[in-house]
This record gives C-alpha cells, sequence and structure tokens, in this order.
C-alpha cells in the first residue's frame, strides 16, 4: 500500500501561459504532475543532496551503500573496527528514492567497546506554501527543521533556491501581503521573519564595551563543583564527583542563526497556526492600511499583534475556546471577521478587531450524524470486526473531535459562492459552511463524503473546483487501524455544480484524477516502509489530536 499525499498545493500558471501543476508531498518527496492530463513531471526529495530535483526522465542514482565523511573508512560487519559515527543511506527498492538512515555509535572503551545502529527520521515535508503567482513555493521539513524555498520552474520541476535551518520545528508559515517576507512560526512560540529570496549569511562577531573598545577575550572558568572529596564517600558518587570534575565547563554556546531574521513576538504556550492581514482604511486620521498579526496557541488563546514592525504591540486578544485552538481563516470578504476551530464541538466566528463572537457553528453535530451513516452502512457488512476496531479507536480518541484545516473559496462570474470548507481529523468527510446572509452568518450547506480520512485540500477557485488528499492506508473513522482495502486512491475532486447547486463529483475531471494516481504509483514509497522509521506513519498523518491536555476533567 503506497503512502498518502500529506500536503497537496494547486499553482495556477494562467498568466504566465503555462500549464497549470499540482504539487503533492508524500513522505520525504514532492511530486509535480501536469493539471491538464496527470502526467508525472518531477520529483524531488528531502533526502537528495543540495536539494536535487529529479525529471521524469532521468534516472534515479541507487546505491546500495554510501558513507557521509571519510570515503577511505568503512563499516566492517565482522569486526569491531568501525569509525565512532557514521551515517548509512541505503535505497528502499526499484523506482523509489525514499531512502533509509541509520547512525552507527559506538558505546565504551577497548575491549568493552560496543557499537549499535540508531535509526534517524527521513525529513517529512508538513507543510507548502506558495507565493500569489506560484512562481515560487515554500516548503517546511519537520525533523531538520528546514526552511527552504523553490523556483517552480516552466518546466513543472522545482529548483531549490535557499534553506535555512531553524531552531525549532516550525508549524506554521505565512507570506506577507507583498509577498517578500517569509513569517515562521515554531511550536515553542516564537515568530520569525525572513526575507523570501533571503541567503546565509556570515554573522560577525565583535568583543566591544559600550564606548566601542575592544576586549580582551578572557578564558573560560572551569567548572568547579560544589562537592569533594571529603563530603563524598560512596563510590558511585566519587565516580560521579571524578567525572564532573574531567568534563570542566563543557556548556555549549548558544548558536546564532546564519541568515538574516528577525525574532518578532512569542508566546508562552505552544503555538499552533499563524494568520497575516491588512487592513485598509479611507478614515484620515488612521494610517491608509496597518497589518496584523494573529496568533493562536494551545492554551485557548487568539493574540491580536500588530504587523511589521511593531510587532511587540499586542492590540487584544480572543477569548472563548475551551480547548486548543489548531487553525485560524480569514475571509477575503470580511477581513475584519475570523473564524478558529481546535479541539472544540464548535467553530468561532469573532470580529477579531473587537475581539466579539459573532457565530457559534456546532461542527460536532455534523461529524456524529456522519458516524452514524456510516456505522449504519459498515454494520450491515462486517458488524463484529467492524465494532471492536471503532470502539477500540472511540477510547483512545475519547470521542471528541479536532479541527484539522479551514479553507474559503470564493469565485463569481454566472455563479457566485463564498464557501468555508472544515476538515477534522481521521473524519472521511468534508463539511461546507456557505456565506448566504447578508447580516454576516455562515449557514450549513453540505458534507461530502469522501472514502478515506481527509489529509489536506487545494481549492481551485477558477475552476470551482477543491482538489483533496486522503488516507488510503487506516480505515475510515479511524488514525490506527490499517485498511483492507487496497484500491482506494491517492487523491479526488469535487467541483460545484450550477444545475443543483451541490458539491459533485464531476467526471470531466477523473480522467486527470486517474493520471496523477497512475503516474504517482511506481514512485511513491510504500507505506510499511516509512511505517517502520522512527517516526510511525500515523504520527505524521495525524498530530492535532495530540495538542489535547491530557488528566483535565470534562
Amino acid at each position: 500500500m503506497l503512502t498518502p499525499f500529506q500536503c497537496l498545493l494547486y499553482c495556477s500558471r494562467v498568466e504566465q501561459k503555462l500549464d497549470d501543476v499540482v504539487l503533492a508531498a508524500s513522505g520525504s518527496c514532492i511530486y509535480s504532475f501536469n493539471a491538464t492530463n496527470g502526467s508525472l513531471l518531477s520529483r524531488w526529495s528531502s533526502l537528495n543532496a543540495g536539494g536535487r530535483n529529479e525529471s521524469l526522465g532521468a534516472k534515479l542514482k541507487q546505491s546500495d551503500l554510501e558513507l557521509v565523511g571519510n570515503d577511505s573508512q568503512r563499516v566492517q560487519d565482522d569486526g569491531f573496527e568501525r569509525p565512532e559515527e557514521k551515517r548509512k543511506l541505503s535505497s528502499v527498492g526499484e523506482g523509489s528514492d525514499n531512502t533509509s538512515t541509520e547512525i552507527v555509535v559506538e558505546s565504551g572503551k577497548g575491549p568493552n567497546k560496543k557499537y549499535r545502529r540508531q535509526d534517524v527520521a527521513d525529513p517529512t515535508i508538513i507543510i507548502l506554501v506558495g507565493t500569489s503567482s506560484k512562481k515560487h513555493i515554500v516548503v517546511i521539513t519537520g525533523e531538520d527543521k528546514c526552511l527552504r524555498v523553490f523556483d517552480l520552474q516552466e518546466t513543472g520541476s522545482l529548483n531549490q533556491i535557499s534553506e535555512r535551518h531553524m531552531p525549532k520545528r516550525p508549524c506554521s508559515v505565512v507570506l506577507t501581503s507583498d509577498e517578500s517576507i517569509i513569517l515562521c512560526a515554531d511550536k515553542f512560540g516564537d515568530v520569525y521573519a525572513m526575507p523570501l529570496m533571503g541567503t546565509s549569511v556570515t554573522i560577525k562577531r565583535e568583543n566591544r564595551d559600550p564606548d566601542g573598545k575592544e576586549i580582551e577575550e578572557q578564558s573560560k572558568k572551569s567548572f568547579v563543583p560544589a562537592a569533594t572529596s571529603l563530603t563524598v564517600h560512596t563510590k558511585r558518587n566519587q565516580q560521579a564527583l571524578k567525572n564532573q570534575q574531567n568534563a570542566g565547563n563543557k556548556a555549549a554556546e548558544k548558536k546564532n542563526l546564519e541568515f538574516e531574521h528577525q525574532l518578532l513576538l512569542g508566546h508562552v504556550s505552544l503555538l499552533t497556526d499563524l494568520v497575516y492581514i491588512t487592513l485598509h482604511t479611507e478614515d484620515s486620521e488612521l494610517p491608509r492600511s496597518r497589518s496584523y498579526v494573529l496568533t493562536a496557541d494551545r492554551d485557548e488563546h487568539i493574540r491580536i499583534s500588530r504587523g511589521l514592525p511593531q510587532t511587540h504591540i499586542i492590540e487584544s486578544y480572543c477569548q472563548g475556546h475551551t480547548e486548543f485552538i489548531s487553525r485560524l481563516c480569514i475571509p477575503p470578504w470580511r477581513p475584519e471577521m475570523l473564524v478558529s476551530g481546535g479541539g472544540d464541538d464548535f467553530l468561532l466566528v469573532w470580529n477579531w478587531l473587537s475581539g466579539t463572537i459573532l457565530q457559534r457553528l456546532d461542527i460536532k453535530y455534523h461529524v456524529n450524524v456522519l458516524k452514524r451513516e456510516l456505522s449504519s452502512q459498515t454494520t450491515k457488512e462486517d458488524p463484529i470486526r467492524d465494532h471492536n476496531a471503532r470502539e477500540k479507536d472511540d477510547k483512545t480518541t475519547d470521542d471528541k473531535i479536532a479541527v484539522s484545516g479551514l479553507w474559503i473559496m470564493r469565485f463569481s462570474g454566472e455563479i457566485h459562492r463564498e464557501e468555508l470548507i472544515v476538515a477534522c481529523e481521521g473524519i472521511p468527510a468534508l463539511f461546507v459552511y456557505s456565506w448566504l446572509d447578508a447580516e454576516g452568518n455562515f449557514t450549513f450547506s453540505q458534507c461530502l463524503n469522501i472514502e478515506g480520512n481527509i489529509l489536506d485540500l487545494t481549492v481551485i477557485d477558477e475552476k470551482r473546483s477543491i482538489l483533496y488528499s486522503m488516507d488510503n492506508v487506516h480505515r475510515p473513522l479511524t488514525t490506527t487501524v490499517a485498511q483492507d482495502s487496497t484500491n482506494i486512491p491517492a487523491i479526488g475532486i469535487f467541483s460545484y455544480s450550477a444545475d443543483s447547486s451541490l458539491w459533485i463529483m464531476d467526471s470531466k475531471f477523473q480522467d486527470i484524477i486517474e493520471g496523477i494516481n497512475r503516474s504517482s504509483t511506481r514512485q511513491r514509497p510504500f507505506a510499511g516502509e516509512l511505517a517502520r522509521k522512527s517516526v510511525a506513519l500515523s504520527e505524521l498523518l495525524y498530530g492535532i489530536e495530540n495538542l489535547r491536555k491530557r488528566g483535565q476533567e470534562d
């Protein structure tokens, strides 16, 4: 069974008079497809040195063993003459560039020297963001905490421009209104600003006092333990004291980021999502435009801060959630409005300027209706097995929901629609809310059933369609139970029908979807191979529910 696509991005290139491109991330690879016929254009892997891009016609390099470091040294399986630390990259199979990483670690000395192999998780893609023109793509890989910027070439392949390693794992990335600056938030609560086209720079360190005079570098004082041989008597404590005395002062210095950046703001709690918005006003007493940074965290807070360069000024807070907040979304037709969702049974619609709640959308009700419908269908097929699997998974999640995605879609012309699309973790459906009321209310309009749990979605406004990826490895409504069927596709598409005023499976796009699923079959890694890494497949696809605080009374 092939690994599903955890990230999707549709790149419209009408202005460039080029075919549209669909970028899909599966594991540590990004696949580029022609949106016209579904053919595979190129593939990029985070494991390739220097971010090399493999085109469709290129032959992938398959080596049985590659050691990073001194090429003259080799790992010998028969003896103990091995390098102290080596990295092994071995191919998984024919036609796949998904490789396993292994480190040989040495411990002990002399005849007691031992070696053990330690698996290292491959850097998997967790975020795909593009500029409005889709000429540049921002990619985040999780395990190596790396932010990369690519140029989407005319052929549809990705050319890496820069890579920047962040101090902590990023969780959200947005671009400013002029798309010249990247705002990158990490889960430790910090938000950094860096230029889109920035590169690595050499940081100069100067030892000068406030008057500008050079200061002579003083030798570091060695660490002196408070305990002495007179106060320590047992053999174990004496050995510990000796180790402390031999170690000295080995405190690691904080590494500076070797690229242009600016720390904008920080949260005490774990940061989950980030939105950047610019408001325009006609009031002569106020600036014509003012930008804001909206950040959400695990402690049910939404903070409203001013934009660059005044991000240290906090305007207000939006407080109304009782569980973590995982997603934020601003409708472009009402920029003063905010939609938020997370671990609660509901979504909240705000006027974020005043911090007031405008509407509460009960998403849990529609999830329960879907579960009852699916349960009645599957119970007829295999009641015992389905009941046991569902009961096991329900105990794990405690029958709670977690919002994993909020998307806004707006199309005009003969048909004018403004839609809010909601996805919940481990739920095989999309919930659509329509903006029909002139007073500013969302109304539930449709539930779109899908064959597998929804993973990601990208909107295609000009085609009035939504392209989605689904989990073809785990059973619907579960995040741990393996799927029985092997015929579930990786992606699908819905289109809005003017005749029925509903979202439907449009047959005119099925050839493209089948082409993407078929052309990627030989290239994508198998789910079992990725699951054997240190990071399980379920942890890659499902992580929102882990934000929920444990041990609280309901």
